[in-house]
């Protein structure tokens, strides 16, 4: 693998790497050489196989971080190509040409978070979110709560609890059982309980 990682350092913008695993090594790449990167894989190592393309949500640092994990099926060997992008406003170049499934994943984040990927085939298709209106749901600021009270109403004798208290109700540890009971709640209930 360290092989593949220092010729991709000549192909791309390389920021940091590390060794995950003994086949799975990870490799942060700056944003714009991540098509090159992706490209140089494909093309001229083992690494012909697009087995995931996924992204997080880093609100606190107002990025988004892509991780393409690409195998080089041969050698049983991942290599993760991750990159940084802003939240709002950039374009990721697409990677459907290389490899055909990326389209159903970049159609998912597009519509999921928001990312657009120029000349994507499908950007634009509904995919899971037929008739959505409202902001990408996975993004971490997406308000789920305000997105039900706005959209659906409350169904008679339908009731809500808390996570605590049901666990409580459930397990019949007596410091769950208050709405909003602390650890030291819990531990005292099952202290009291041993006694």
């Amino acid at each position: 693998m360290k092989s593949v990682v220092e010729g991709l350092r000549q192909h791309a913008r390389v920021l940091g790497d590390r060794e995950q695993r003994a086949d799975l090594h990870l490799v942060e790449v700056e944003f714009g050489s991540l098509r090159a990167a992706l490209e140089w894989l494909k093309n001229e190592t083992g690494h012909v196989q697009l087995t995931l393309l996924s992204i997080v949500d880093w609100l606190e640092d107002g990025e988004f971080e892509l991780s393409y994990l690409v195998t080089d099926p041969e050698a049983h060997a991942t290599l993760i190509v991750g990159t940084r992008i802003p939240r709002d406003g950039v374009a990721v170049p697409t990677v459907w040409d290389l490899w055909p499934q990326a389209v159903t994943y970049e159609q998912e984040i597009t519509e999921m978070f928001g990312v657009s990927f120029d000349d994507s085939p499908r950007s634009g298709v509904p995919f899971i979110l037929e008739s959505w209106s409202a902001a990408p749901p996975m993004r971490r600021d997406f308000d789920t709560l305000a997105y039900s009270r706005e959209h659906y109403e409350d169904l008679p004798g339908r009731s809500s609890i808390d996570a605590r208290t049901r666990v409580g109700q459930e397990t019949g540890e007596k410091g769950y059982t208050l709405a909003g009971g602390d650890a030291q709640a819990g531990d005292a209930g099952r202290s009291e309980e041993h006694e």
